[in-house]
């Protein structure tokens, strides 16, 4: 089942997309959102699904906020006669915009927009809960953001329940020790990807299962699929580390807890070699550096005005190694980025540069990096991380 966090992606192509837009919208305002909210909401999916209308690959976004804050709605288009934006101000702040846009903006209690001229207009718009607020507090230490959608078909097309996973958390100052902060990330493949089950194991008494019709072979069993139950498990586990635990810890600590649940259905695999072709990676930091563990092949990088430094990436499975896991410690400074991402996306580092997206709500950052750097129909999630050392507020203008 696709999480109400996810993005639920809506090519507009027709005024029947517009309609499903506005349903996907109500049903995500249902129970988050008050009725004068909702119908706010309803009228700004309404305006940015008619803005995409027309446009060149003009695509809609509708999620509810993790945070249940409220309701996000998130646009691109790949028009390639888009303009830069014009400050109106001598500062850099408000852009002008054209009509649809400016009346999104007034519906929205958070507004960011972003354009790259020749290549597209990106924008975030919020509707909030009465006396919610999704701005960072002011001392936060990191600024989140991330874009998370399914595959053309959904379900079908996948074989499997909806796997890719994010979380991150962050602690405040203890003693001696600076507020520190940790993100989860999993790519998960489910049954269609897992590949054929493991041969059975020949012993003494037998070749294979095979060979000895029976006698002295012992069949292996199927891998474990990565299920909802166990990426709840997962976050579970890492929300409950002590702050400032090394990365690779943690993830030992989720191989232990998950292999102590028989529940979940893990207590036949003794050493969680495999959990489908799921990949998982541990980010913890602090104000100056990341430590990063990855099992399999999420991959990631520390972003920098004009430097990319990769973080290291494993081809593993959770539970492959016995021995704790290598990770990779790097510094990170304030206004720097760590950009993670899931499978079919490519470059997106490299992209962030590009694009000049140092100052881009984080959210708004991994929706640009979506549009331009997906490669191929999968299930994908880019998730971005400002330090926010600098004490400036991300934007888009």
């Amino acid at each position: 089942m696709f999480p109400d966090h996810g993005h639920r992606r809506i090519a507009v192509a027709s005024p029947d997309d517009i309609a499903t837009a506005r349903r996907i919208a109500a049903e995500r305002a249902d129970g988050v959102l008050p009725v004068d909210e909702a119908a706010r909401l309803d009228r700004l999916v309404t305006m940015v699904a008619d803005h995409a209308l027309g446009r060149p690959d003009g695509t809609i976004l509708i999620a509810r906020m993790r945070s249940g804050a409220g309701v996000e709605c998130l646009a691109y288009d790949r028009d390639p006669a888009t303009a830069a934006l014009t400050p109106l101000t001598p500062d850099g702040g408000l852009p002008a915009l054209d009509a649809v846009l400016e009346s999104v903006r007034g519906e929205a209690d958070r507004f960011h927009v972003h354009a790259t001229p020749g290549i597209g207009l990106a924008l975030l718009a919020r509707v909030l809960r009465p006396g919610a607020d999704d701005a960072p507090p002011a001392d936060a230490l990191a600024q989140a953001g991330a874009v998370t959608v399914e595959r053309s078909g959904g379900d079908a097309a996948r074989g499997g329940p909806f796997i890719d996973h994010w979380f991150v958390s962050c602690a405040p100052a203890r003693g001696s020790d600076g507020p520190c902060g940790i993100a989860l990330m999993v790519d998960g493949d489910t049954a269609a990807d897992a590949g054929p089950a493991e041969p059975p194991v020949k012993t003494d008494a037998g070749s294979s299962a095979e060979e000895g019709k029976g006698q002295g072979a012992t069949q292996i069993p199927p891998p474990t699929m990565m299920t909802p139950a166990v990426l709840r498990q997962m976050e579970a586990v890492v929300a409950a580390t002590v702050p400032g635990l090394p990365a690779p810890v943690v993830v030992n600590a989720i191989r232990r807890d998950l292999k102590g649940r028989p529940e979940l259905g893990l207590s036949h695999d003794r050493t969680l070699t495999r959990i489908g072709r799921s990949a998982a990676a541990v980010l913890r930091f602090d104000a100056g550096a990341v430590d990063y563990t990855a099992l399999g092949t999420l991959a990631g990088a520390v972003v920098r005005r004009q430097e990319i430094t990769a973080l290291g990436a494993r081809w593993a499975m959770i539970g492959f190694n016995p021995l704790a896991p290598a990770s990779v410690h790097l510094r990170w400074a304030a206004g720097e980025h760590v950009v993670l991402y899931t499978g079919g996306c490519a470059r997106l580092p490299a992209l962030f540069i590009h694009r000049d997206l140092h100052r881009v709500e984080p959210t708004l950052a991994a929706l640009v990096l979506l549009r331009d750097g997906a490669v191929s129909d999968d299930d994908h999630t880019v998730l971005v991380l400002r330090n926010c050392g600098d004490g400036l507020p991300a934007n888009a203008v």
